[in-house]
């Protein structure tokens, strides 16, 4: 499973305004988080098929999710002009 590919697609629906940047960019630090998302959607949403959504594990997963996007907006913001094209 390309968690990469996965993280990618899903950051640019749930990041509308940064969709382009996610699409174009390619550096380490920006797809070891895109990689690290991706398992982590996965497994949220597996845990939201099979438990209740207030269980620890879940909620533990919709925390490292937000944590994510959170570093990925930061990552974004912050980028030097230099890697936009």
């Amino acid at each position: 499973m390309d968690f990469e590919k996965i993280g990618r697609a899903r950051l640019m629906m749930r990041l509308p305004r940064h969709r382009k940047q996610i699409s174009e960019l390619r550096f380490l630090a920006l797809n070891s988080l895109m990689a690290a998302y991706g398992a982590a959607v996965i497994t949220r949403d597996e845990l939201r098929e099979h438990a209740m959504s207030d269980e620890p594990l879940t909620v533990a997963y919709e925390s490292n999710c937000q944590a994510i996007e959170d570093k990925v907006v930061m990552l974004l913001t912050n980028i030097s002009p230099r890697f936009v094209n």
